[in-house]
């Protein structure tokens, strides 16, 4: 996830959940790419945070699947977590003061 510099925090946040959306669309998609669950609750969760702009608000926690990050994660459900955790520190740091 490079930022571009002459990117709007919004625009870059924006720009990152759509990329975790579609990253998230590829693995409920393809049954090789998952592991213990369905992300299927966690797609419902990205595309309200995203259309209701939730990382402006004091709700900002983005909320993944207790088992994603855990031991058996595939590849592509490790990259969908780092994403979140990066776009997470981005938050952090851009628009929480942190």
């Amino acid at each position: 996830m490079e930022e571009n510099n002459a990117m709007h925090p919004e625009d870059h946040i924006q720009q990152t959940l759509q990329a975790i959306i579609e990253d998230t669309h590829a693995i409920i998609n393809d049954t090789h790419k998952q592991s213990f669950g369905s992300l299927e609750y966690f797609l419902e969760h990205i595309l309200e945070y995203q259309k209701e702009k939730q990382y402006m608000t004091d709700e900002w926690h983005i909320r993944t699947p207790r088992w994603l990050g855990e031991y058996g994660n595939t590849p592509e459900e490790e990259k969908l977590l780092s994403d979140i955790y990066q776009l997470q520190a981005y938050i952090t740091e851009k628009l929480k003061g942190g």
